[in-house]
């Protein structure tokens, strides 16, 4: 490695943090309970997916239950 230039960089110091906003009160149309809902089937089929994966790397493709 001796034909390979080397370049020093030197450590740029820290940029003091952004102030503190105060917090926002939730917007009047976010819907905890409809997020849910949304969120139920995407993580659900993720979780089927995985335990599906699972059953196939330990070589038993079916769980038995069906």
């Amino acid at each position: 490695l001796a034909g390979v230039p080397v370049t020093v960089v030197q450590r740029q110091p820290a940029q003091a943090p952004a102030p503190e906003r105060p917090a926002e009160p939730p917007a009047a149309d976010l819907d905890v309970e409809d997020l849910a809902r949304r969120l139920i089937d995407p993580v659900a089929r993720l979780l089927r997916a995985d335990l599906r994966r699972g059953r196939e790397r330990s070589g038993r493709p079916y769980d038995g239950r069906r």
